[in-house]
């Protein structure tokens, strides 16, 4: 797989005026922005390195992550932090429990029914509250919506990440 980085976070507002800022986390697990020892912060195209700041403290406060880094101790200097991303390499991302998959693993992915008919490959996972959506590229050329696969137990019977295959079980009227 060719992801280099994966964004955890975004700083949001300025907190306070020492130089605190406010990360809106982009991961089910904000806690660990407890352990982190340092961020990494990219600029909006999330390629560029801004900087590599160590954290000095961390809370909580609703459902952002108050973070003080070394170095940013105004509000001034924390205003120019402002938009950038908060990322990590794959390998440091919080381990899944099995049968669960960090969605840029599933960018890119083939999708075949059980009978092996090739639909087209995912583009896109639509979080909707009750069950995740894949949106599929489809292979059809003639077919010019993705396909739109719910990620349900009857419908999504294996992903094989390693092979960059999902099988699912084609449920009358996905198609049409």
């Amino acid at each position: 797989m060719d992801v280099k980085w994966i964004v955890i976070g975004e700083v949001g507002r300025t907190q306070g005026l020492r130089g605190e800022l406010r990360l809106r986390p982009q991961t089910e697990f904000p806690e660990r922005f407890a352990a982190m020892e340092s961020l990494l912060l990219f600029d909006r195209d999330g390629h560029t390195l801004h900087g590599e700041y160590a954290v000095e403290a961390v809370r909580f406060q609703q459902n952002s992550v108050i973070v003080k880094l070394a170095g940013i101790d105004s509000i001034n200097e924390a205003e120019q932090l402002k938009g950038l991303l908060v990322q990590v390499q794959p390998e440091d991302l919080v381990p899944l429990p099995e049968g669960r998959h960090y969605i840029f693993e599933l960018i890119g992915l083939k999708v075949i029914t059980t009978e092996g008919q090739y639909l087209g490959t995912v583009e896109d996972v639509l979080q909707t509250g009750a069950n995740d959506v894949y949106s599929v590229r489809p292979a059809d050329p003639k077919r010019r919506q993705p396909i739109l696969i719910p990620v349900i137990e009857d419908v999504v019977q294996d992903i094989d990440v390693e092979q960059g295959v999902i099988t699912i079980q084609l449920m009358k009227g996905l198609l049409d």
